[in-house]
């Protein structure tokens, strides 16, 4: 999500490099300016993507831990002197992270404390003031940590800390140092900036030896402040021109191919900022292997070459924004076998990265834009937006489509529930709804639910669930005037399988005027395949506390029958697909072997898409009770309902068909 960032940042470095070059200097210091102020802001965007993302797993109103994420970076980085000299702001991203990821924490755990809690149902007032004392405790928590924390490190662990002493032309301390230049940057902290004061000493030393060298002969050392620019840095540190080469040629992703032709022209200057935040390499177990590796085996290979002839020592000094194979020609004094061995160190770079790139390429199942979308997308409520973080690099392409659509919907319309009764055919009444997820556009005109798949695609499918989840049980608490009703919920596999999932539903429940026994969840095939054993355990945790459990679409999926003897499910919804064939022999045959089925379960058995009097004659001379479609009702709006006075009976004439002015497939 902050990748534009780093790119505009590293864009404006360059510039302002080669236009301080060609002697424009006010227009240099103007974009080094931007550059600088630009990159400083990463860490911060860092802190309050974390902090939101957190926020929406916690299930947190979002303004208390984004504010307290923000504050306490700031305070714990002026504490630690984690300011930047160059721009007064923290630049400390591992601090970013842990303030963000601490706030979050903190926050969920007061908020647990009935004195404490963040309820979104009562008065602006009174919430705001429970949002300053929250805030205002977190900070003070994380205050006295950091203070504790900052004294027992000055007292007891800095006082033991000792910097080892390293000989600039060292061929073990060498080694020492790229290492160790590598493990900063792996972790978010500049190598450079840390170990400056060695490659300063370096500086010094290459210049002397080489005009020693040039006045008198002196053989040239073969470690010089070029050494590591030209062959462990190509690209920039970790030699990363051979990571964007390797996503460049073998990426199977979108996502990686877009990454890399956008930071190419970067990296060919040396600049991989792009690189280790794109894919990530920092913080990502995967490629800090290969990362710390290839200038490693890098670094031996070029001191090994030069020791024994194979290609001569450096020989003059330039900057470090020199593109590879051209920089090894021109410090060598015009040595071809340099670039060439630049070459050669790239492939094999391209070598090494490879197996654990392609490992990347493989969980490149996409990154939401979730900054791009706002949370007033959905009518009367808020659906929390987070960052789909399980994964590394988006596929761009499908996203942006994704995207495109969940804005286009947004700036058209709203997204509105309809509800579709369910009806007892014994007594023609109505004893349950299932909520539906519509877009409403402002000319009235409604669409189902085809949008959900980019839902999906952008990581926020499972916030889409809670916000049905909330809303339907908010609105049945309205609708509901007797104790044998039910609200039936669909829940996709994300949000059943995501942890503390039951935990938030008996919330829900919790905060509203109905029963644990009057909302039941509806699964499907989907989530069953998924998790066999981890579904079992959320389900019985979800019967447990009084809600039941429907499985949806029963005959759609290719192992409906196998789940009937593994899961203890309270309803089973026969598809509307069946229905639409009892017109024939066979499709009857097919249809009473389903309801027998479902019979032997004892689970009560729901028919849906009833359309027709044959249909429903037929159904009913089968033993089937319960019903919903067309027949009776369309799905409608709660105003609807209410207008109509739909609870608690339907109409007393079996076979009248209730009309609704809107038509919902």
């Amino acid at each position: 999500m902050a990748l534009p960032v780093s790119l505009i940042a590293a864009f404006f470095n360059l510039l302002s490099i080669f236009s301080g070059r060609v002697g424009y200097d006010s227009v240099s210091v103007t974009l080094g300016y931007v550059g600088e102020m630009t990159g400083h802001m990463f860490p911060l965007l860092l802190n309050i993507f974390l902090a939101t993302y957190y926020s929406s797993i916690l299930r947190l109103p979002k303004p208390a831990p984004i504010s307290c994420a923000l504050a306490s970076f700031f305070i714990i980085s002026q504490q630690w002197d984690f300011i930047s000299p160059v721009i007064a702001l923290p630049n400390n991203f591992a601090v970013a992270l842990l303030t963000a990821y601490a706030s979050c924490v903190i926050i969920a755990k007061i908020n647990k404390l009935r004195l404490f809690n963040i309820d979104k149902f009562i008065s602006t007032v009174d919430s705001s003031i429970q949002m300053i004392v929250t805030c205002v405790l977190t900070l003070a928590i994380l205050t006295f940590l950091s203070h504790l924390f900052f004294f027992i490190f000055n007292q007891f662990i800095q006082p033991e800390i000792t910097l080892p002493e390293l000989d600039p032309t060292s061929f073990y301390d060498g080694l020492f140092y790229e290492f160790i230049r590598g493990v900063l940057w792996s972790v978010g902290v500049n190598g450079h900036n840390i170990l400056h004061m060695y490659k300063t000493e370096l500086y010094d030393i290459s210049i002397a030896n080489m005009a020693d060298w040039k006045n008198l002969g002196t053989d040239l050392n073969i470690i010089s402040t070029n050494f590591y620019d030209f062959f462990t840095g190509m690209g920039g540190s970790g030699n990363t021109i051979s990571l964007v080469l390797c996503m460049l040629f073998f990426a199977k992703g979108k996502g990686y191919r877009l990454l890399a032709k956008a930071a190419l022209i970067l990296t060919i200057f040396n600049i991989n900022e792009p690189i280790l935040f794109g894919i990530p390499v920092i913080f990502n177990p995967i490629m800090i292997v290969p990362f710390l590796s290839v200038p490693l085996v890098s670094f031996m290979l070029a001191y090994g070459a030069t020791a024994i002839g194979l290609i001569p020592p450096l020989s003059e000094v330039h900057s470090w924004l020199l593109p590879p194979i051209f920089s090894g020609y021109v410090s060598s004094g015009g040595s071809l076998s340099v670039a060439i061995f630049q070459l050669f160190l790239i492939l094999l770079g391209m070598v090494i990265y490879y197996p654990f790139f392609k490992v990347m390429d493989k969980r490149s199942v996409g990154v939401d834009v979730s900054s791009m979308f706002r949370t007033h997308v959905f009518k009367d409520d808020e659906v929390a937006v987070k960052s789909k973080l399980n994964s590394f690099i988006p596929s761009i392409q499908d996203n942006i489509n994704a995207q495109r659509e969940v804005e286009q919907l947004q700036n058209s319309g709203s997204f509105v529930l309809y509800y579709q009764p369910q009806v007892d055919i014994k007594s023609s009444t109505v004893v349950g709804f299932e909520a539906l997820i519509r877009h409403e556009d402002v000319q009235g005109r409604v669409k189902g639910p085809t949008f959900l798949k980019s839902f999906g695609q952008l990581g926020l499918l499972s916030d889409v669930d809670f916000w049905v989840l909330e809303k339907a049980i908010s609105d049945a608490s309205e609708m509901v005037n007797t104790p044998n009703f039910t609200i039936s919920v669909n829940v996709s596999a994300d949000t059943m399988l995501r942890k503390g999932f039951v935990q938030s539903l008996k919330q829900v429940i919790d905060l509203s005027d109905l029963k644990y026994n009057q909302v039941e969840i509806e699964v499907t095939e989907e989530l069953l395949i998924q998790d066999e054993v981890r579904t079992a355990e959320v389900i019985q945790e979800i019967k447990a506390m009084g809600v039941s459990v429907a499985l949806d679409d029963f005959g759609t999926g290719y192992s409906s029958l196998a789940y009937l003897s593994r899961f203890d499910f309270d309803k089973i919804k026969i598809d509307r697909s069946l229905v639409e064939n009892l017109d024939s022999e066979r499709g009857q045959s097919l249809f009473d072997v389903v309801v027998q089925l479902g019979h032997i379960t004892q689970a009560r058995i729901v028919v849906e898409g009833v359309e027709t009097v044959q249909e429903l004659d037929f159904i009913q001379g089968k033993g089937v009770q319960f019903v919903q479609g067309f027949f009776f009702y369309r799905p409608m709006t709660k105003a609807q309902i209410l207008a109509e006075h739909i609870m608690p009976t339907c109409s007393s004439q079996t076979g009248k068909k209730v009309s609704s002015e809107i038509e919902v497939g």
